[in-house]
């Protein structure tokens, strides 16, 4: 298993550039979402140069803009808004879906014993239940998303890429 610290998190988010994701859902979920997307990522930064010395409160914020193919014939224009926050011992991830004065935070990335990046709580949402795992490489980070709810069944499998 290979380490990966927040700090190379950290360092790849201020690379990324575009994205690419696939929806797919179990026979038990209602939302009827499946398909595919893919688009461009924007940031924002406060922070004046890259060096190794992150300090604790330096944001990036991820604007991501593509579509999504719920089927060959069927696109639909997508958006996301992100905020990371690097906080020492955690990045915090908040959706920006309703603007900056109403963030909803989803989850605090944390290093478990073993070195992997896992959330160190699910983000519950009404009745579903929002996790998620990190994977990176040296240009990417897969994130995979799971929802799991009364009516969903769930996996968003991510690529964000340079």
């Amino acid at each position: 298993m290979t380490v990966q610290t927040l700090t190379e998190l950290w360092t790849l988010l201020n690379r990324l550039n575009r994205f690419s994701f696939k929806v797919n859902t179990d026979n038990e979920s209602v939302t009827g979402w499946q398909g595919a997307g893919q688009g461009l990522i924007k940031r924002r930064t406060n922070m004046t140069s890259m060096s190794e010395d992150i300090e604790s409160g330096a944001i990036v914020e991820t604007i991501e803009r593509g579509d999504y193919y719920v089927s060959k014939d069927r696109k639909v224009s997508m958006h996301n808004q992100y905020l990371w926050q690097f906080n020492g011992d955690h990045i915090r991830l908040t959706h920006l879906r309703f603007g900056w004065d109403k963030p909803v935070y989803l989850f605090d990335i944390i290093e478990n014993e073993q070195g992997a990046l896992v959330t160190r709580q699910s983000h519950q949402c009404a009745a579903d239940n929002y996790d998620a795992s990190f994977l990176l490489t040296p240009d990417s980070l897969e994130m995979q998303w799971r929802i799991q709810g009364p009516q969903k069944r769930e996996v968003l499998d991510y690529i964000y890429s340079v």
